[in-house]
């Protein structure tokens, strides 16, 4: 067998970029819509179940890097492997023909294992520096552009670059071409009888309890608020609840991990505020961009308090501008500009000391928020709009802004307890084992 170890330098980078880039997709945006048409009750079960589907994907991408930290990274390359072969097995699976009755069943099936896909190969490639940021920054570029998509025309053929998203992503030879780069991500460790730190270690009950608190915290409040009337007092109530979920989560991870969280919480309801259509084809690779600039610009100096400032800004913007959204090209613009610098800002210049802490931040991306439900209790449903992608001609407001702030704030605060119950200079020294962030 060839020497693979040769070429982990490119071939690690690559299978966690295409890796996260997969699970991301499939977590934000898991089917084409768009040839659904004739079966509306079909398709509006669908959508109903996608955002505990996404919950479910969610929870399994904290249990998978959980147990692959305490099974060894071997063991994460490997799992990550399945997981993208189930995947691309599932999608060699013509869905058009499949039976109307088996859509939710692949939705739920893309979720989970994409999930675990997320969750395993974050433990494969953490502590390698080069690996780990391209894991992230696939992540958190695929979360963003599953989460920008709009809603696909009706009755149309071909998509633009906007509904990209919702027309059956990823694509089939990308699922395939991951689970290569995975398959020789695990060989490379195979063939290394090095030992690993992580390896018999103790399972990381923290991490598995701060997703449970927050994704089914966040779970359990989006839904019950879609099905009761959106009332001041109900509204403050769920923000207490989405609030103190997020701090009691970043309580549960160890010394300052939980920073992460809070920061995450507040980037996507404001993200989730914010009118990002319609907007021209052109301005596509605009949010891309953006989080490749707010990477660079964490990467060089890291300030929570920045983000906090720019997720309030831009909840903000999305109440301000409400009353002219679908008519002013540049709001859309400037919308996923700022949710693109504040994702790659993010993410970049706060990653955790533990490969499970870094996964219950992306979780906090994936799971519809409070902002979603905000949007969706006109039609019941948590989601931007009765198909679940956001809608050029769907009644804008400013409440979901105003919600945002409300949630930025109080992430604030719980950051600012954080910060005084756990002084950086009681905090222990960044370990050097292969699973730390600096290894």
């Amino acid at each position: 067998m060839p020497d693979i170890r040769r070429f982990d330098g490119i071939l690690q980078p690559a299978s966690a970029f295409f890796g996260a880039v997969v699970a991301g997709l499939l977590l934000m945006a898991p089917l084409d819509l768009g040839w659904s048409n004739d079966a509306p009750l079909e398709l509006d079960l669908l959508v109903m179940n996608m955002p505990r589907a996404a919950a479910a994907g969610g929870m399994f991408a904290v249990i998978a890097a959980a147990l692959a930290v305490a099974l060894g990274r071997r063991t994460a390359w490997i799992v990550s492997f399945g997981s993208a072969t189930v995947l691309a097995a599932d999608h060699l699976w013509n869905m058009r023909s499949a039976l109307s009755g088996t859509l939710i069943t692949v939705n739920y099936i893309d979720a989970i294992f994409g999930g675990i896909l997320l969750g395993a190969l974050a433990v494969a490639v953490f502590g390698k520096p080069i690996a780990t940021g391209a894991y992230l920054l696939g992540a958190v570029v695929s979360i963003t552009i599953g989460d920008l998509t709009a809603l696909p025309a009706p009755g149309a053929e071909s998509r633009t670059l906007i509904e990209w998203a919702s027309s059956g992503t990823p694509p089939l030879w990308m699922i395939l071409a991951t689970a290569v780069l995975l398959a020789c991500g695990a060989l490379g460790e195979r063939v290394d009888p090095a030992a690993d730190p992580a390896e018999n270690a103790d399972l990381p009950i923290g991490p598995i309890l701060a997703a449970l608190l927050l994704v089914g915290a966040t779970a359990f409040s989006t839904d019950w608020y879609v099905r009761h009337a959106d009332t001041v007092p109900q509204t403050v109530l769920a923000v207490g609840v989405t609030v103190l979920a997020a701090f009691g989560a970043a309580l549960l991870l160890p010394g300052r991990d939980g920073v992460l969280v809070l920061l995450a919480v507040a980037v996507t309801n404001s993200g989730s505020s914010i009118f990002t259509v319609p907007r021209p084809d052109w301005s596509a690779p605009l949010p891309i961009i953006a989080v490749a600039i707010g990477w660079y610009a964490g990467r060089r100096r890291h300030l929570p308090w920045a983000v906090f400032a720019g997720t309030g800004a831009l909840a903000v913007f999305a109440a301000g501008t409400s009353g002219s959204a679908h008519h002013a090209m540049l709001i859309p613009l400037i919308g996923i500009t700022g949710l693109g610098f504040l994702m790659g800002y993010c993410f970049a210049g706060h990653t955790p000391r533990n490969a499970p802490s870094m996964v219950v931040a992306l979780a906090a991306l994936v799971v519809p928020c409070l902002v979603i439900a905000v949007r969706g209790s006109g039609f019941g449903r948590v989601a931007y709009s009765p198909r679940w992608y956001r809608d050029p001609s769907s009644i804008t407001s400013a409440p979901p802004g105003w919600v945002a702030l409300a949630v930025t704030v109080g992430c604030a605060a719980g950051l600012a307890l954080l910060y005084r119950w756990r002084p950086a200079d009681h905090l222990p020294k960044r370990p050097s084992t292969q699973l730390s962030a600096s290894a």
